[in-house]
């Protein structure tokens, strides 16, 4: 027999059948989730958001192989009017040596690593050498003009001081981070301790360190207080206890596995995919909300707990399905992305919602058979609060089917503009919206950013074709290049060893190289490669400020350009800033792919499940408009399209045809004989509205847990669903039965036999 969960819905009745082996296998997978959520790991390499097989990312690697990785280095800002004083400055000297010693270091680069330009012997002196003087006007010009990054290291004020902790492990891990994070911070308290001014741990090491943080507690919180919220709407909801554990047990065992399942598998949780378990959880309210609420209309009407629960899984069960079926089609187009952490994203998405529905399910029939006979029966209706809304639920369907082709219209107008302002929508991203501006590390890192010129590191590499790096001609080509991007707006004054060039006073020519040759032989491994690789090319690195996607790639673009016309075509641009910006315009236009794909994927399948192409066309119809909507929310609080903003539209699309297809169901199967089309729309809106709305707000509760969560993206795919969700609700209840009573009416209406009576094949009309 055809459904419309394709009979994967008829799981369950293994529960119905054989309750006691089928409660014995749930119990053991219930037990087994439990101890695989606390193996739940997280995915460390959060440098690595971008991989995939694409060019971009394999340059990206290449140049923190083969030359100093700006996303290992540890930055100390040093903060306070006093930093200038004679004694302060005194403390601040002791601890460029104390950082130097510390274990894990390689080397630490500061004002007090800067150096005159070497004699006619090759000794240089230290730019500071005495502090009793503190730092004098002169000083901090000389500091700040030294050509090797000296204005990166002190601010105009001097209330601002920078040292870069280069660790010794290459590519370090958060353990090893952690580590000196621990050390640097006891060492800097130790030294400046009363001094009056502060010392902040920033950097991208921090920046990952931090991520993983609150991803740890985020699975703790966002999964306690979305179990501890849907329960306790449950229990609002239906006013009893056993309805709650009934209702809102599925939905927290669904999660449990979903978590469970991972940490099992070795699936490590990233910033995106650590959302799911709690996801899959919401669902689950949901679909469980639907069964309970269809098992108690049939308990009250006499039925055994047993009886019951095999009218809701034929009634429910197969909508519950669909919906399943639909969000995990929503995930799965996400997996086209050749980005490895979207497409990953996807993949548990996809399997998450699948397992779940059928967590929720066979749950469902196992406790309402267990424990079902305690939730007392009261005849006359039932004591919830949804018997409220049933009165007012129908009220603007009733309008819209009165209204219909001019609620067509005002809709049709309206999608016209929400699907520009969509269009308008520019790319962003940027590493740091990943963590709060509160964050310490995070602000530290934007005053950075604001007060030294820029804090994300953009990386030129300019291959010298077989000439040596120190040869006239090598540095010919660097001078080229090097002054050609010092000259595009926006790019602050690159290093390279035209820098070194410039300190030592040289020229392209042999004997500064000679004199160059000869500073290397004397230069730590982690200062050479700041400049030079093992394979004949050399580095020319810079810094970009904080910006929009948008604003960002055609500074990028303009540098490119530039380097191209002095050096050749064969220059990579390249560093985590030209890798995110870049790759992250093209990803979330590949997202905006993969959501097109999700709404055509759903139309096919809800045209199967229906069997009938209309249904499906203005299912899918009715809920894109929510989605849209949504964008142009976004674009009037002039908001970008992020990373979290179209991976929630994506999800958020196949989550809001749960109520969607629920309310087709029941106006399709349920309503089919009972008079014109509007007044079969407006008995199903009287029938379902009441559960719509409240299974909205269920969903909408638990969502609003994702606003506790530390990290911004978080925060920002559960208001971003949840405002789809908000306007499906006048999509369901509104705009799919204008479009149903209006333009379809035809498709809808029933015909009459030849002979006076209902043929056959109208009575199953639609289904």
């Amino acid at each position: 027999m055809w459904t419309l969960g394709f009979g994967i819905e008829r799981v369950a009745w293994l529960a119905l059948k054989w309750p006691r082996a089928t409660g014995v296998v749930a119990v053991l997978v219930a037990l087994v989730a439990v101890f695989g959520a606390s193996k739940v790991r997280f995915d460390e390499d959060l440098r690595g958001v971008f991989s995939g097989n694409t060019q971009a990312y394999r340059d990206y690697v290449w140049v923190t192989d083969h030359f100093v990785d700006p996303e290992n280095e540890m930055l100390l800002l040093v903060e306070g009017k006093t930093i200038g004083n004679p004694a302060v400055l005194a403390k601040l000297m002791d601890l460029q040596f104390e950082l130097q010693l510390l274990d894990g270091v390689e080397s630490v680069y500061s004002a007090f690593a800067l150096r005159g330009a070497p004699d006619a012997e090759g000794d240089s002196t230290p730019i500071i050498t005495d502090a009793s003087a503190g730092l004098t006007p002169a000083l901090i010009e000389r500091i700040r003009t030294h050509p090797l990054l000296g204005e990166r290291l002190l601010s105009a004020d001097a209330s601002m001081m920078l040292y870069v902790v280069t660790p010794t492990e290459k590519k370090a891990g958060v353990a090893a981070v952690r580590a000196l994070d621990a050390e640097i911070e006891k060492a800097a308290l130790a030294k400046l301790s009363g001094t009056g001014v502060t010392a902040t741990i920033t950097g991208f090491p921090a920046i990952r360190a931090s991520i993983l943080e609150i991803m740890a507690r985020d699975q703790i919180v966002l999964n306690l207080a979305g179990a501890i919220i849907g329960f306790v709407m449950c229990l609002i909801v239906f006013r009893s206890f056993i309805a709650s554990v009934m209702t809102a047990g599925p939905a927290i065992i669904a999660g449990t596995v979903v978590a469970g399942g991972a940490g099992l598998l070795g699936i490590p949780l990233t910033a995106m995919s650590n959302v799911i378990p709690a996801l899959v959880m919401i669902v689950g309210f949901a679909d469980g909300i639907h069964l309970s609420y269809s098992w108690r209309h049939r308990r009250d009407h006499g039925d055994t707990p047993l009886a019951a629960e095999w009218v809701a899984q034929r009634e429910v069960g197969a909508a519950c399905v669909l919906t399943a079926i639909t969000t995990s089609v929503s995930f799965l187009s996400l997996t086209i992305s050749d980005v490895t952490v979207v497409k990953s994203f996807g993949w548990i998405g996809a399997v998450g919602m699948f397992v779940g529905v059928v967590v929720v399910l066979v749950t469902h029939a196992l406790l309402a058979q267990a424990i079902g006979r305690f939730w007392r029966r009261r005849m006359g209706g039932t004591p919830d609060l949804f018997s409220p809304l049933a009165r007012p639920s129908p009220l603007p369907t009733g309008l819209a089917v009165r209204h219909a082709r001019t609620v067509a219209l005002l809709v049709a107008g309206f999608l016209v503009v929400v699907v520009t302002a969509y269009i308008h929508m520019p790319p962003e991203h940027s590493i740091r919206e990943h963590l709060p501006k509160d964050n310490p590390a995070n602000a530290a890192l934007g005053r950075i950013d604001k007060t030294f010129g820029g804090a994300f590191p953009l990386q030129i590499v300019v291959p010298l074709h077989g000439a040596a790096p120190t040869s006239p001609e090598g540095l010919a080509r660097i001078k080229a290049v090097h002054e050609a991007v010092a000259g595009v707006e926006g790019f602050e004054e690159p290093l390279s060893l035209w820098s070194l060039v410039k300190w030592i006073g040289g020229d392209a020519d042999a004997e500064t190289g000679k004199r160059l040759d000869a500073m290397f032989l004397d230069l730590p491994p982690s200062a050479q490669a700041r400049f030079l690789s093992d394979t004949g090319a050399t580095l020319i690195s810079g810094t970009l400020r904080d910006a929009p996607t948008h604003e960002l790639e055609p500074i990028i673009e303009r540098i490119e350009a530039a380097a191209h016309k002095a050096g050749g075509q064969d220059i990579v641009i390249t560093g985590v800033t030209a890798l995110t910006t870049r790759e992250g315009a093209r990803t979330i236009n590949n997202l905006n792919g993969s959501l097109t794909l999700a709404i055509f994927a759903d139309l096919a399948i809800m045209m199967i499940a229906f069997r009938n192409w209309s249904i499906g066309f203005l299912a899918v119809f009715s809920n894109t408009v929510p989605v849209l909507a949504t964008c142009a929310v976004l674009v009037l609080f002039g908001k970008g399209m992020q990373f979290s903003t179209v991976i929630a539209l994506t999800v958020a699309f196949g989550v809001t045809v749960d109520e969607t297809t629920h309310f087709l169901n029941r106006f399709v199967n349920g309503e089919r004989r009972q008079g014109s089309v509007g007044e079969r729309l407006i008995a199903t809106a009287g029938h379902m509205g009441p559960v719509i709305i409240g299974t909205t707000i269920i969903i909408l509760a638990g969502l609003s847990t994702t606003l506790t969560s530390g990290l911004p993206t978080v925060s920002l795919f559960g208001m971003v669903t949840g405002a789809a969700l908000c306007f499906a609700l006048i999509g369901d209840l509104v705009v799919l039965p204008a479009l149903i009573a209006g333009p379809a009416r035809r498709l809808f209406e029933k015909k009459p036999a030849p002979d006076g009576k209902v043929s056959d094949a109208v009575r199953s009309e639609a289904v």
